[in-house]
């Protein structure tokens, strides 16, 4: 969806004569960019992260919070009972960067949470997108992320935090304790930035470092949603997927290559996220 059609009440009703014109005079007309571009946008293009605030509200939060545990507690239960399952579809215990933790990748329910949030997303950084996938995870006591960039499907990054169990974290010594996301600028200068369930950062995965310490509580759920710019550098739809939902052995051959070359992380010597 273009950007155009928040800043244009009429936009759909314009031909593409008239659309090329309206998007050349915004593009010419800085009075007219300073009145309508999101003051998030400006900060995002300035420090290439922004958090917002309730992003999605609490309720809709604690649902998805919820979801997320009684997806961690199925899979366990089949483990334990030793019954056999897809972990394509219910999701796994093994990702190298949280080993043991539960994941999953291309979820339907955060896949559509990704493809309804695009609008919002671009709005906050002034950028065309195109979704890429989503990412979900149960964190539990002692996990981290060392420092990392993102592979190129993650050009836009956003981290949005479902819910959390602190309960067992010393009030006295912590009070209101969240577990701090970290970024680092190009210029060096390193933030901690809290997040409470509802709230999300968007950054440019591929091009900061970003990394959290090791996690104090019982267990913390987050997702990724992840997307492009449309018509950029990557502009890898659906993670090269026929559609969303789907998990990712539905990547194309050409997907798989563009992530594998992106500069910026072969450049970095570091893990990537998936």
């Amino acid at each position: 969806m273009s950007l155009m059609k928040h800043y244009v009440s009429n936009w759909d009703t314009l031909n593409e004569e008239q659309k090329r014109d309206a998007e050349k005079q915004f593009k010419e007309n800085s009075s007219i960019k300073s009145d309508v571009i999101h003051p998030a946008s400006k900060f995002f293009d300035e420090h290439n992260f922004v958090k917002i605030d309730n992003f999605i509200d609490t309720n809709m939060a604690n649902l998805l919070y919820h979801h997320v545990q009684l997806e961690a507690a199925r899979l366990n239960y089949f483990e334990e009972q030793n019954i056999e399952y897809d972990k394509e579809k219910e999701g796994t215990f093994s990702d190298i960067q949280a080993p043991g933790d539960f994941s999953k990748y291309g979820d339907p329910i955060f896949d559509t949470l990704l493809s309804l949030c695009i609008e919002q997303v671009q709005i906050l950084t002034n950028k065309n997108l195109i979704p890429t996938y989503s990412y979900h995870r149960l964190y539990t006591t002692g996990t981290d992320l060392k420092k990392h960039r993102d592979r190129a499907s993650c050009e836009i990054s956003t981290t949005l935090c479902l819910g959390y169990d602190v309960n067992n974290v010393d009030k006295n010594v912590y009070p209101d304790w969240d577990w701090p996301f970290f970024v680092k600028e190009k210029d060096g200068k390193e933030y901690s930035i809290s997040m409470k369930p509802g709230d999300m950062i968007i950054y440019r995965g591929c091009e900061i470092e970003h990394w959290r310490e090791p996690f104090l509580g019982n267990n913390h759920a987050q997702v990724f949603l992840h997307y492009n710019e449309k018509g950029g550098a990557y502009d890898i739809p659906f993670d090269g997927r026929p559609l969303l939902g789907l998990p990712a052995t539905f990547r194309s051959e050409n997907a798989v290559e563009k992530n594998n070359t992106n500069p910026e992380i072969l450049k970095q010597n570091k893990k990537v996220i998936y």
